[in-house]
């Protein structure tokens, strides 16, 4: 029974990130105009309705104050004299259901409350005056401070004072002003939808005007983008420096890009030369033993002398592509060298065990360690490290020194930030042209000698990848006939690595 396939999930859509921009703004711009609008309208309102109080209460004082000149109890006959009118006049006369006498004006004597509503009640809370016609009952929860009440379909403050004469200190009749918020409720419903308005106009200018900057903005990283996707159709070896001039984070961006893209070129072209290298040294070795085992298949296994003749030369050959193989682990293994366990070596002591050595096994070379170490010269790197690079150092000025001179100087020095090795020979020398490439990876400067001499063409490219690890160097100076000296730098702290 055949499996059913997983189905493949589509990809989510990708969202503009200008849209995203816009959003955010006009999200930004709405939380910052409604918590405005909320801040202007709370403040609005408590004005407003504080500035009512504040009214209401001078109205309910000053008609208070007017009324407590009476000595007597207030009815509608004296209630005129206390109220700023000349004469009883003036007043209208009206009748409730009980047949009680209420005064009326539509103005008041009292300067500044003559467009005010309130009532005038007598010692037994019956109403006996109201201004501006208003006719109510006396409040049963009486207040000194203004209260938002509902009477009827009406709402608004409402006041009540007790008029107390002040000459006799007795009750004489009662105050109340009724205030209606009509007028601050239009204001209020206004203002919130002007406020309302106004934010969805901002909403608007501020998408539109988001969108444009962002557009503005990112137009830079937009063709970085574009340019992107067009390197990424190109083939590998093509490439071309973008170029954007925002003197922003966007323009490092690209040029991040391009050193990543650099670095890349040169990884693969390191890579196509390393193949092409290797195929290079592993043709010749392997035309060799291929050579021999066909001669061996034809006759040569019926000839002794021919017989070993081929196998030593195909020994001979497979060596060759053993070390060369070893040397290529070994940079491989260069790469992922742990510096986070390093111990200080003494440079000295390591490199006079090495020339110990090598003084035993070319016993006609003269091999010379000068040591001009005024410190106790230790250098933080892992001892094979520093053994396996003076070692393919000295093991180079022996194979290339020939007939021309078998003296060899080690010197060992130091300046403020690093241990420094040279080894100078006097050997065949290195003409200019070639100083610049003898530490890549199978580089030589003469294939034909060097195939004598043998070797794999690695070693230097070695101790480039032990100096780079270590942050030190390695330098050649050198002439055609004069011999060769080379300068190796390494760390003396942790700090420097």
């Amino acid at each position: 029974m055949m499996g059913i396939l997983p189905s493949k999930t589509k990809p989510a859509p990708k969202r503009s990130i200008k849209l995203k921009w816009s959003f955010a703004n006009m999200l930004f711009c709405f939380l910052v105009f409604t918590i405005f609008a909320v801040i202007v309208y709370q403040t609005s309102v408590i004005y407003f309705l504080q500035g009512e109080k504040e009214d209401l209460i001078k109205v309910v004082d000053t008609v208070d104050n007017h009324l407590s000149e009476s000595d007597e109890n207030l009815n509608p006959q004296n209630v005129y004299k206390y109220l700023g009118y000349r004469a009883e006049g003036v007043l209208e006369t009206y009748y409730d259901e009980s047949g009680h006498e209420i005064k009326s004006a539509r103005e008041v004597g009292i300067p500044r409350v003559d467009w005010r509503s309130f009532q005038v009640y007598d010692e037994k809370q019956q109403l006996i005056f109201a201004a501006q016609t208003a006719k109510l009952s006396l409040y049963s929860k009486k207040t000194t401070k203004p209260v938002i009440v509902k009477i009827g379909n009406k709402t608004g403050f409402i006041v009540t004072r007790t008029v107390i004469s002040k000459n006799t200190g007795k009750v004489i009749g009662y105050l109340q002003s009724f205030n209606e918020l009509n007028f601050y409720y239009t204001i209020r419903n206004k203002l919130l939808f002007i406020l309302i308005a106004l934010e969805v106009v901002a909403m608007l200018w501020a998408n539109f005007i988001g969108y444009f900057v962002s557009h503005h903005l990112l137009s830079p990283l937009s063709r970085l983008h574009a340019e992107m996707k067009k390197i990424n159709h190109l083939p590998s070896g093509e490439f071309k420096d973008i170029e954007i001039n925002t003197g922003d984070e966007i323009e490092e961006l690209a040029d991040v890009f391009n050193d990543m893209m650099h670095k890349k070129q040169e990884y693969l072209e390191g890579q196509e030369r390393f193949v092409s290298d290797v195929s290079h040294e592993l043709r010749t070795p392997l035309a060799v033993l291929d050579g021999h085992i066909n001669l061996l298949l034809r006759w040569g296994k019926d000839d002794p002398k021919q017989l070993t003749e081929s196998l030593e030369a195909s020994r001979q050959e497979i060596k060759k592509m053993s070390n060369m193989i070893q040397d290529m682990l070994d940079i491989a293994r260069l790469k992922h060298t742990d510096r986070s366990e390093l111990e200080y070596i003494s440079v000295a002591c390591s490199m006079s065990d090495l020339v110990t050595n090598f003084r035993i096994v070319h016993p006609t070379f003269d091999i010379e360690l000068e040591n001009k170490l005024i410190s106790p010269g230790k250098a933080l790197i892992h001892k094979n490290h520093y053994d396996q690079a003076m070692t393919i150092l000295l093991d180079n000025a022996v194979k290339y020194s020939g007939k021309i001179g078998n003296y060899i100087k080690v010197t060992l020095s130091e300046d403020d930030d690093m241990i420094i090795t040279k080894v100078l020979d006097h050997g065949l020398g290195i003409c200019k042209e070639d100083q610049a490439y003898i530490f890549e990876r199978f580089f030589r400067a003469d294939k034909a000698r060097n195939r004598e001499i043998g070797g794999t063409g690695l070693g230097l490219a070695i101790i480039k990848n032990i100096a780079q690890i270590y942050k030190g160097s390695i330098s050649v100076e050198s002439q055609v006939g004069k011999g060769a000296v080379f300068t190796f730098k390494i760390p003396k702290n942790k700090e420097k690595i």
